[in-house]
């Protein structure tokens, strides 16, 4: 393998890795329909203001979301369009589960569908 798609995989893995915890996922879910102020977030996860804002540092830096001051309230905003598209790709392949044992192809299928067979992630 050569550095540089090591260098792309590594970088890869670092945002799968900041997605990979559940109340991480929801506010993923959620800034899906648009930005939401801190407070928000944090009653949607249902925990301390302290590990929201951990959660929200984790996505920030591997960048898929941002924020912004509005007055006197911080509001955060997915900054990666394939987000909602890829969320719902997973979702999908999870309730197929479900339904019955999954392919092998169904998940090869899934990121093709969702544009994410190559190294990019942006909107078509």
């Amino acid at each position: 393998m050569d550095d540089k798609l090591l260098d792309e995989l590594s970088l890869r893995a670092e945002i799968f890795k900041a997605m990979g915890h559940p109340s991480r996922l929801l506010i993923l879910d959620t800034l899906a329909a648009g930005p939401r102020p801190v407070t928000d977030l944090a009653n949607l996860v249902g925990d301390n203001m302290s590990t929201v804002s951990r959660h929200l540092s984790v996505l920030r830096t591997a960048g898929l979301i941002d924020s912004r001051r509005s007055a006197n309230q911080i509001f955060y905003y997915l900054k990666v369009p394939c987000i909602p598209r890829f969320c719902a790709c997973i979702q999908a392949e999870v309730q197929s589960r479900g339904k019955s044992r999954r392919d092998n192809g169904s998940v090869q299928k899934c990121t093709q569908d969702c544009g994410l067979g190559g190294l990019s992630c942006r909107e078509p």
